[in-house]
Formats: structure tokens, C-alpha cells, sequence
């Protein structure tokens, strides 16, 4: 692609070397290939600027910078925002695909990866392809690809897209959108016919300036929406951002566990250990009685954000319905660990106050004894939720397990003092073993008929981050094999 096209079709302003040829997009000069444009961009960590050299040198034939740059001899156009640029030189250079497809934007602090996979389950039940990309992993065309972030830089999003669209076919993506893509630029250029909003608690505080910021972040993802959106008003914030929203003029659906002012109601008829039955209803109609494979209000507050989304977008109830029940359950949210022993253990990604405390109710909600609690908190990350979570941890459980979990390059004992305060304004009764492997063992030991053991906070990872290298750790496997071996 000649670089005058690329620049016009990002709204770039550029009148010189339009004839220069445009192999790529590039905004990590150790990938730069020969004929790439190299965006620079401004980071937390570092500043792209400062490799604009090495991506010359690399063979870049253009540079997208937002300063002049000395000592560089191919072309360098001055932008005001590298990240926007690189969103829209990247939707450019591939052809905008999601333009053509259905791309439902799921956001909210909890929520996101179960609802994504819900909606594949929905819209392959309707006899369609959909993509999914997320927290666990990028998912399409047969193929699994390891996730590095929740949501990817624009870049590789844009690139997903186009393979999805033209080596594949796929016309429907679900995709988590998080906060810090929002704020980012990452999504700036995708086309969300759909979206939905789970929840809004606090986490990501080390990101954001405040609370306000955060939900500011979330709603843009709904003002860049050209469809519906389906707002969870069982939420604080989501019955805040219906109203913005309406107000707006943005066409809004409300969905709820029980509040029947909700235009999409579920109303929870049993719920057990196997999963939970509801009635669902749009508007003043009953849809039909639902099947739910997870336990839990949270597990029927997410299937119905996600049918009332699809419904939205033309699929048919009795296909809402088939996806749903036919889904087992996502990797790490809310998984038993099935063992010959029968230790009821429940693996989950709970990392926030708000989630942590959703599963420990619901594991209360079918437990006869005592339920055992394993957490702890990140490295490197907001260190104001520690005591919050180490408090509801005490709160709700019988027994807790304090103990490390991605420390990263923090002290790992310096996590573990900053979340006992909050335990020790409760009752329960806790013990502190900084290695994983041994916590989990220390709850399963502790654990006798009736009891539910909860092991929080990685759910489907499979590695443990120690200072800046990942170690092999899989929360499930570990359980089993403390179990089956060492019980």
C-alpha cells in the first residue's frame, strides 16, 4: 500500500513521499520487518521514540512520531497522539474488517470472559462462526492463540480481525474490552454493532486517577456503539450509565436479576451445586425456563447480559437457550475440580473484592460445613484492594489460606502483611504459607466432610510470575495432585 492511501484512509494529514511503498505496520522495532511504518509510542515503561532508530535500521520505510527525531533519514510524520495513530494506520492498512462483521464489546470489572464465551456458545448455536478474543485466550478459526493482555494493542486486534473475516470467514466476534484498552486508543477503530456492561467495582486503581476515570473508560465503549447495548442494572454503575445512555439518545436495553422494571429479567427458581434454573423475560413475555450449568446469581446475571445482547442482534431465543445449556462452564470460573476423594473444590479467577466475594457466597449457597478460602493478591498491582479483599475473605469464609499469587517483582511477604490487617478485623480463623503449592495443601488438609474448598485469584492460568519470569502453575492440576497423591 503506497503511504499517501494508508495515511488518507487513517485520517492522517500528509502531502509528502505518498508514492513511498508500505509493507506494514510496526510499533516494536525488534519485529520491524524491511518496508514496515514504525509508529512511536509513548509507553509507561519506556518511550517507542527512543527505538526509532533501531526500527530504521531495521529496514523501517516511514516513521510515525509525536516530536521531530533527529538522525533518522527516512520519512518522519509528525502525529499528535502515536497511540490513535497506530489504531487508525493499523485499521488502514487491513481494511477496517470489523466494518463487516458483528463485534459484540462486553466490558465491566467482572463478568467479561464468561459472557464472551457465552455468546460464541449463542451465535454457533444459530448456525454462525464467532470469534472470541479475551483474557483466556484469542479464539478462532480452529485455532487457539496464547492472550497477552485482556485486550491486545490495535495493531494485533485489526490483524485478528482480517484473519478472521477473510482467511476464515467469521462474521461475529465476542471480545472483552477492558478499561485500560479504552483509555488506551487500542479500540478506537473497531466497529461495535453490540455491547454490554457487566459490572463496575474497584480494581485497576494504580491505572486510573480515580474511580470516575475508570467508569469514564467504560463508557466509552458504549459511545463508540452503532447498535445496542445491554446494561446490567443490578449494578450501581450500570443503572448510572442506562440513564447517561438513554438520556443520550443510544438505544439501551436494561437487564437484571429480578428487578422487573429490567427490560431482560431472569428470576432464579433453584440453584444448587449443579448449576442454577431461572425464567427469562423480555419485556412483559416470558421467554421460557433456562438451564444454567454454574451455580449462582452472578452465574444467571451473565447469561442473561448475553441473551438479551444476542436477541438484540437477531438471533432467536431458542438458539439463546441451546448455546447456554449446552455450555459446561469457561476455564477457571467457577470449575470444580472433579477428584475421586469427592473434595468439592472450586478453581476460580476471582482477583477483586467484588468477585472474590460473589463466589464465596455462592459456595455458601449449596455447602453444608465450612468453606475454606485460598488467596491472596498480585504484584505490582493496586495494593489498596489487599486488606478490602483479606477483610471479605474473613467475612464470608470459615477458614482462609493466605498465600501468594502472581508477586511479580514485589516482595511476596510485603503482599501477604498488606491483606492479614483486613483479615484480622474478622472472626475467621487463618494461616499465612507464602508458597502456593503449600497453601493449597494447607486447606485441603483442613478440609472434612461438607466443607468446599476455594482456591481464588488465577483461575485458568497456568504459570505463576515470580519477579519478571513466569513459572509453571496450574491451580486445578496442583489440587488434583495434592488430592489423588498426597491425602
Amino acid at each position: 500500500m503506497k503511504l499517501g492511501e494508508l495515511l488518507k484512509l487513517a485520517g492522517i494529514e500528509n502531502q509528502e513521499n505518498a508514492e513511498l511503498e508500505i509493507t506494514g505496520v510496526s510499533y516494536n522495532s525488534l519485529k520491524t520487518q524491511p518496508g514496515e511504518l514504525f509508529v512511536c509510542i509513548s509507553g509507561f515503561s519506556t518511550d517507542g521514540h527512543k527505538y526509532a532508530k533501531s526500527a530504521e535500521e531495521a529496514g523501517a520505510a516511514a516513521i510515525l512520531a509525536e516530536r521531530p527525531l533527529d538522525e533518522i533519514a527516512v520519512p518522519v510524520i509528525i502525529v499528535e497522539n502515536g497511540r490513535k495513530a497506530l489504531s487508525a494506520v493499523s485499521a488502514a492498512f487491513y481494511g477496517r474488517p470489523s466494518d463487516s462483521m458483528k463485534v459484540y464489546g462486553v466490558t465491566g470489572t467482572n463478568g467479561k470472559t464468561t459472557i464472551s464465551y457465552l455468546l460464541r456458545a449463542i451465535v454457533e448455536a444459530a448456525g454462525h462462526q464467532c470469534g472470541v478474543l479475551g483474557t483466556i485466550a484469542y479464539v478462532y478459526g480452529g485455532k487457539t492463540f496464547e492472550s497477552v493482555n485482556t485486550t491486545p494493542e490495535s495493531f494485533e486486534l485489526q490483524r485478528m480481525f482480517h484473519e478472521m473475516k477473510n482467511d476464515y470467514s467469521i462474521d461475529y466476534c465476542a471480545m472483552e474490552v477492558s478499561s485500560h484498552s479504552l483509555a488506551l486508543s487500542r479500540t478506537d477503530d473497531i466497529s461495535f454493532d453490540y455491547s454490554v456492561f457487566t459490572n463496575l467495582t474497584p480494581d485497576h486503581m494504580d491505572f486510573h486517577t480515580d474511580f470516575e476515570d475508570y467508569f469514564a473508560a467504560k463508557k466509552k465503549l458504549f459511545q463508540q456503539t452503532s447498535g445496542t447495548s445491554v446494561i446490567n442494572i443490578d449494578d450501581e454503575y450500570g443503572k448510572r450509565l442506562y440513564n447517561e445512555l438513554f438520556a443520550e439518545g443510544k438505544n439501551v436495553f436494561s437487564c437484571s436479576v429480578d428487578d422487573e422494571t429490567a427490560y431482560y429479567r431472569a428470576v432464579i427458581k433453584d440453584t444448587s451445586a449443579a448449576g442454577t434454573n431461572a425464567d427469562i423475560f423480555a419485556g412483559e413475555k416470558m421467554l421460557g425456563s433456562l438451564k444454567i450449568n454454574t451455580p449462582g446469581r452472578f452465574s444467571v446475571a451473565n447469561a442473561i447480559c448475553a441473551i438479551g445482547v444476542t436477541m438484540e442482534s437477531g438471533i432467536s431465543w431458542e438458539a439463546a437457550k441451546a448455546g447456554i445449556e449446552e455450555t459446561r462452564g469457561v476455564s477457571g470460573r467457577f470449575e470444580s475440580v472433579e477428584n475421586s476423594h469427592g473434595i468439592p473444590v472450586i478453581v476460580d479467577y476471582a482477583h477483586t473484592p467484588d468477585a472474590l466475594e460473589k463466589i464465596i457466597k455462592t459456595a455458601r449457597e449449596f455447602t453444608t460445613g465450612r468453606v475454606i478460602t485460598v488467596f491472596g493478591c498480585g504484584g505490582d498491582r493496586d495494593a489498596t484492594k489487599r486488606p478490602v479483599m483479606g477483610n471479605i475473605a474473613g467475612t464470608y469464609s470459615d477458614f482462609c489460606v493466605v498465600t501468594s499469587d502472581n508477586p511479580r517483582t514485589e516482595d511476596p511477604y510485603k503482599i501477604l502483611d498488606d491483606i492479614v490487617p483486613g483479615v484480622e478485623k474478622t472472626d475467621c480463623p487463618y494461616e499465612v504459607v507464602e508458597d502456593r503449592r503449600r497453601g493449597i495443601k494447607r486447606a485441603l488438609k483442613e478440609w472434612t466432610p461438607g466443607d468446599t474448598v476455594i482456591i481464588a485469584g488465577k483461575g485458568h492460568e497456568n504459570y505463576q510470575i515470580i519477579g519478571k519470569v513466569k513459572h509453571y502453575f496450574d491451580d486445578k492440576e496442583t489440587a488434583l495432585q495434592i488430592i489423588e497423591q498426597e491425602l
